[in-house]
């Protein structure tokens, strides 16, 4: 092998994995905007629900599932600091699992959310990585939105944001 052609590989290897992260990152670290009125969700009884139905109060939309322990994780700070703005800010928690799974998980944990369950797979909204949280202020609007678990201290200095 000449010096050229190694310089050639080098550079094409080089750039495909350059393009390789930059779509890693757009496809799992980026998440998309997602208006309240685009999200297709039940309650756990299999009524249709709005999300807009929550408004006129801050909003935090959790996006989770059952397998995912920093989801599982999470949940405990997400209670500690609910406990804390009362019933100032509205917490739902939304999982594109069966409804029989996240009923199982509703009745065994004591947490007071609002469960639901996407009518669509999560992945339909862009949603690809889990936990994802999206938090919207009294009137509707993304005010900003985080992916990976949160802890209660992060939790509260972006839940100020939006009241």
């Amino acid at each position: 092998m000449n010096k050229k052609s190694f310089w050639i590989g080098f550079t094409v290897g080089g750039f495909l994995f350059v393009l390789t992260v930059i779509v890693l990152y757009f496809k799992f670290v980026t998440q998309p905007d997602i208006s309240l009125n685009q999200v297709e969700v039940s309650n756990l009884n299999g009524t249709k629900v709005e999300l807009n139905e929550y408004l006129g109060k801050p909003l935090v939309v959790n996006y989770w599932a059952t397998w995912c322990v920093p989801c599982i994780k999470e949940f405990s700070y997400f209670e500690e600091v609910k406990k804390q703005v009362g019933e100032n800010v509205n917490f739902i928690m939304i999982s594109d699992e069966s409804l029989a799974k996240i009923t199982k998980f509703s009745e065994s944990k004591p947490y007071n959310f609002k469960y639901l369950k996407s009518i669509k797979k999560l992945s339909e909204y862009g949603i690809n990585t889990r936990p994802t949280t999206y938090f919207y202020n009294a009137q509707g609007k993304l005010i900003t939105k985080h992916t990976s678990n949160l802890d209660s201290e992060s939790l509260k200095k972006i839940i100020k944001k939006i009241e």
